[in-house]
């Protein structure tokens, strides 16, 4: 806005116009004219300000010319492979390359996607203390980098660590730690993978003191399973380690096939801040502990139980009205209609549900939490290959509560045709994940044929935040023609959030493919056999969870 003073000028200026035809009290006219002074000062000051930049980038002739903190924020945007080739080109890029701020997190398991694969273990550990030092916040360590003399090295010159991986699950003989004397001890997270053969509490005990600061653990398993209990070994003492962590907040047993209701009960009497806690396909825990873990737990709003043994007995023990969860996955689970109508209809606060493949979620319990306002607040919902649940119940919740979905997942009902779909998705205006269809050989292969080109419009009209789609038909029950081309065109122009489409393999899939390379977006549609959708990451503690 311009000052006082600067009005009071144009107006005087207007007032000894000799030409002026209007009277000294139309204040209308008068504003019209200040309006329009102001603007041609600052199309004036916009136009001074481009050619000065102008004049700037004129000045760049490559890309060495740019200033080296631009230089550094373009190089963060890659990986370390990259980085490395970089470090390649020239001296001015080596030296860049070598800056600390570009190595911050440091992936040194070769098997995995961007990792280093690390030849010279000592030149590696030159580099922790002369490159890395105190910039290094996120490391993961295959079981050749777990010795005494790195993780010292760690300990005494990374004390911004806070990220660590410690991947056992290759070993098949642990090292001496009787001279480990130092560990990181300002970890906030900390992910260990287990070994079926390798007992870690010798290795352990040595770094017990040092966990204190500990808010998130990744204990992972190997999802090997036994039918004799005596060759289950119960390789790290979960006991123990919640002595030495009162203040963890996540904690992610995932596949391990020791764990059990013990050690259930044993966490919960020492991590009073527990917020979430992820069971998944821990094949031998029951439930009998949630009693204890919630009642002790307050804070606790986020339970996955996929793919556990968990009984309704256990479940009826609850007071599920007296929780806060707000996240629950009961997907493969064997509970009965009355544990899961209990379960489900006295819980306040759910937003996030999945019960994939749990028969026992029936119209009557899925009408009950509709009756009893308990998916007000729901915004991701998995209920594929529920047998027992009419689509014709799941049409009529998503015209009432369709709009407030973030996530919905519904597969492997073989009476749904392209005719629901277009007729629910108008009602998910706001859906990011969605996940549809019945793949090959699921129970009886589908009768008719699918339209597939209306179900991609009408995403593409009503959906413009979807960032994933999965459409599970296979390629004998799609139908397109030529034509289906436009509508291709139609979602990739107008969902250009979407970062993953994921397509039976076939002459569709092609067809959509060689759409989207030819736009540039490359990686974006991806085969059912190679890639599953999932909506996990609309979880609260999906960060956290996340441990490769």
């Amino acid at each position: 806005m311009p000052s006082n003073s600067n009005h009071t000028s144009i107006r005087n200026t207007l007032f000894d116009s000799q030409d002026q035809k209007f009277p000294v009290n139309d204040q209308e006219y008068l504003d019209k004219r200040i309006s329009s002074e102001t603007k041609s000062k600052s199309m004036a000051s916009a136009l001074n300000k481009f050619n000065r930049n102008s004049k700037v980038v004129s000045n760049i002739k490559d890309i060495n010319s740019l200033p080296e903190k631009l230089l550094l924020h373009i190089f963060s945007f890659l990986n370390h492979h990259e980085i490395i080739k970089c470090a390649l080109v020239c001296k001015a890029w080596r030296n860049l390359s070598q800056n600390p701020k570009l190595w911050r997190a440091l992936k040194l398991r070769p098997e995995y996607k961007d990792s280093i694969n690390i030849r010279n273990i000592d030149h590696f550990v030159y580099l922790i203390s002369h490159r890395f030092n105190t910039h290094l916040e996120y490391i993961e360590l295959p079981i050749d980098f777990i010795t005494s003399n790195f993780l010292h090295e760690l300990a005494n010159r990374c004390a911004n660590l806070k990220h660590l991986t410690l991947d056992f699950s290759a070993a098949m003989q642990l090292q001496d730690f009787n001279d480990l004397n130092a560990f990181p001890c300002n970890l906030k997270m900390m992910t260990i993978c287990l070994s079926e053969v390798i007992f870690l509490e010798g290795f352990m005990r040595r770094i017990y003191s040092f966990l204190s600061s500990l808010e998130i653990l990744h204990l992972i398993g190997t999802l090997e399973t036994s039918n004799d209990p005596d060759e289950t070994y119960e390789t790290i003492n979960i006991g123990k380690i919640k002595s030495y962590t009162p203040n963890l907040k996540v904690i992610n047993l995932y596949g391990i096939t020791f764990i059990d209701d013990n050690h259930i009960e044993s966490i919960a009497s020492g991590c009073i801040h527990l917020e979430c806690i992820a069971l998944n396909f821990c094949s031998r825990y029951k439930g009998y502990s949630l009693k204890t873990l919630l009642d002790r737990c307050k804070k606790l709003r986020s339970l996955l139980l996929q793919n556990t043994a968990i009984e309704s007995a256990a479940i009826n023990q609850v007071e599920w009205e007296h929780t806060i969860l707000e996240e629950l996955d009961l997907g493969s689970t064997d509970v009965d209609e009355q544990a899961l109508y209990k379960m489900l209809n006295e819980s306040p606060n759910l937003r996030y549900l999945s019960v994939a493949y749990c028969d026992a979620f029936t119209d009557q319990v899925f009408l009950a939490m509709i009756r009893n306002k308990k998916v007000n607040k729901l915004e991701a919902l998995d209920i594929s290959n529920t047998v027992n649940l009419n689509s014709e119940e799941v049409f009529d919740f998503l015209k009432i509560y369709g709009n407030q979905l973030k996530g919905f997942m519904y597969t492997g009902n073989v009476k749904i045709t392209e005719q629901f779909w277009i007729s629910s998705i108008k009602h998910m205006k706001n859906i990011r994940i969605a996940v549809m269809g019945t793949p090959l050989g699921w129970f009886k292969k589908i009768a008719t044929r699918i339209h597939v080109d209306q179900i991609i419009e009408s995403f593409a009209v009503n959906c413009s935040n979807l960032e994933r789609l999965e459409i599970q038909w296979d390629p004998e029950t799609i139908r397109f023609n030529e034509n289906s081309r436009k509508f291709i065109d139609h979602i990739r122009l107008k969902c250009s959030r979407l970062k993953s489409l994921v397509l039976s393999d076939g002459e569709y899939y092609e067809m959509v493919k060689s759409n989207f390379e030819r736009a540039e977006r490359f990686k974006i549609v991806r085969t059912t056999t190679a890639y599953h959708t999932s909506m996990v990451n609309l979880l609260k503690y999906y960060p956290q969870l996340l441990f490769n």
